[in-house]
């Protein structure tokens, strides 16, 4: 969620001036030596950086500084026009940076790692390379819209940890640090809690800054293409400052949205919350029971009774086969931390795999739709690739009737509204810490979908090894979950660009079943993949036989999706911890 920050109305101005509204801090009129643009502030990690190299580059001019015991700073750039960068090096650590903003001849700019989460946030990069290339390009581009819109992300991230900075001016309110006989003000002492929150996260300034700029509305505006989302698995940065599970780093205190498809029932039983103490193992469930997870190994749990089997990916993704304790059958469960997210974010083209409801009988059949979302929650366009009797997703045939609605629920999530508004369906949002963005879909009667945005996969690198946990559902036996959870393993052993295929040994983790396969990328389409049905020669001299398969990659949620026609069967496989 997004919360309001103040801005001073002298300081809004100011920026507003900087961003085309504003002349040359030169006295060059007056024929006499052109003035410098003073800036000053104080720079701090909770206690005063002194003796730190301080830096400027400013749409115009540069300047240079040293920070005083008590961390303050004043330099000067002659001929210097705002908006500026800042960067201190300190006597020993790494640098932090921030931003100066305004007009006239002289600004304000407080360094330390919130304002350095503030310019990953508005650079929507590493402030490293954004400080490199600043230039009045990159000035230009700085508004009020940007700076508030950065501030107001990263106080809402913060605030999400337990690091509340209220109406604190980040970037130019007072700031006084913590010095020999000098106790620091509220905004040091939030500089301290951040400090101990990421000592007790595990988590570095580091990670969090890069996380923080993958996922800042500068680095995903294209929602369309996102071509700087990064695909490697990772949490977002809300939940790398919360209490970390002792046997896995991606699990994280909060509180997450799971989605339970299952036959019968209603909308509202397909789906709901948990609150998962991660230090403690301690869950509540979303009818208010309490429980616990046990540690199984690296990020895998049993509940209290022993049955149900969890596992989070590194993304901080949650697939469960859960056991149903008033039937004794298993389900499949999904779960992601609860985020908030606007339809805008949903605009682009998207790939689903899922499973459908039949028209008639209680069985469901695999289905794979690429459609295109509109940045007020309307379907525009739809191929849809479905065949109830063969759980063909290969054939695709464009949707004529009328489309559904998107729009945000009230309790969170979007409702899906078909033509003649009844809502049948609701749809979920997950950013992983690389910027990616998956949707998880559940109507009324179970069905239900993943879906990530469409792009073409590229081939994989020769000696790659993926390991993972599998969770299969049955099509035919209304959604079980039948078998237990397994684990596969395969190492990608060569590659054909011609074909767009490449070739790995697969086998079952610990089993004696090795054997060699060709899967195809891109197929049926941009962003899938293909193994066609095929026997092969095992390790051991058994034969394998290898069913037809179309897999869905979930870019950065380390989770793949996918459907097997002639076992009529679902998987969800998650990536092991490597």
């Amino acid at each position: 969620m997004k919360h309001s920050i103040w801005i001073p109305a002298a300081l809004g101005a100011a920026i507003l001036a900087a961003c085309g509204g504003g002349g040359d801090s030169s006295d060059a009129s007056a024929g006499g030596p052109a003035a410098a643009l003073s800036i000053s502030g104080v720079a701090a990690t909770g206690a005063a950086i002194a003796g730190g190299a301080v830096e400027a580059k400013c749409s115009s001019g540069t300047g240079n500084a040293t920070s005083n015991a008590d961390g303050s700073y004043t330099l000067s750039v002659t001929s210097g026009n705002l908006p500026c960068m800042l960067k201190i090096t300190p006597i020993a650590g790494a640098a932090l940076y921030s931003v100066a903003t305004g007009t006239g001849l002289s600004a304000t700019a407080n360094i330390n790692p919130v304002t350095q989460l503030v310019v990953a946030s508005l650079g929507g990069t590493d402030p490293v390379a954004y400080f490199a290339a600043f230039d009045s390009t990159a000035a230009a581009a700085v508004s009020v819209a940007k700076i508030t819109e950065a501030v107001g992300s990263v106080k809402a991230t913060l605030v999400a940890a337990g690091v509340d900075l209220g109406t604190i001016d980040v970037l130019a309110g007072p700031l006084t640090a913590a010095n020999a006989g000098t106790s620091g003000n509220a905004y040091d002492q939030a500089l301290d809690a951040l400090a101990s929150k990421l000592a007790g996260s595990g988590t570095t300034l580091a990670d969090l800054t890069t996380t923080v700029a993958a996922t800042s509305t500068t680095a995903t505006a294209n929602t369309v293409t996102v071509t700087t989302a990064s695909g490697t698995p990772s949490l977002p940065a809300d939940l790398l400052l919360k209490s970390a599970a002792a046997n896995c780093t991606a699990l994280r205190s909060g509180t997450y949205r799971v989605v339970h498809p299952q036959a019968g029932g209603n909308l509202a039983n397909q789906h709901g919350k948990i609150s998962i103490d991660a230090a403690t193992l301690a869950i509540v469930n979303d009818d208010g029971s309490p429980g616990t997870w046990v540690a199984n190994g690296a990020c895998r749990y049993l509940d209290d009774n022993g049955l149900t089997d969890i596992v989070v990916s590194q993304a901080g993704v949650i697939v469960a086969r859960s056991i149903d304790t008033a039937t004794s059958t298993f389900k499949i469960v999904l779960g992601f931390s609860e985020q908030a997210h606007t339809l805008a974010e949903l605009e682009g083209s998207w790939n689903t795999i899922g499973m459908q409801h039949a028209a008639t009988g209680s069985t469901y059949y695999g289905s794979a739709v690429t459609g295109t979302i509109t940045a007020t929650g309307t379907l525009s366009a739809a191929s849809v690739c479905e065949n109830a009797s063969t759980w063909s997703v290969a054939t695709c045939v464009a949707k004529t009737s009328a489309f559904p609605t998107w729009r945000a629920a009230a309790d969170g999530g979007f409702d899906v509204v078909d033509p003649d508004g009844t809502v049948n369906g609701r749809t979920f949002a997950y950013r992983a810490g690389g910027g990616e963005l998956m949707m998880v879909h559940v109507d009324a009667d179970g069905s239900f979908e993943v879906r990530t945005r469409k792009r073409a996969s590229e081939l994989p690198a020769i000696g790659r090894v993926n390991t993972s946990w599998d969770v299969f559902a049955y099509a035919n036996n209304q959604l079980l979950a039948t078998p237990p959870m397994s684990q596969s393993t395969n190492t990608v052993t060569a590659i054909d660009a011609a074909s767009g295929s490449f070739t790995r040994l697969a086998k079952t983790v610990g089993g004696t079943d090795e054997r060699s396969e060709t899967v195809l990328v891109n197929s049926p389409r941009d962003g899938y993949n293909f193994r066609a049905a095929a026997t092969a020669i095992a390790a051991d001299g058994s034969t394998v036989n290898l069913p037809e398969w179309t897999n869905l990659g979930l870019r950065g949620m380390g989770l793949n999706a996918q459907t097997r026609a002639g076992q009529k069967r679902f998987l969800f496989s998650v990536q092991q911890p490597s």
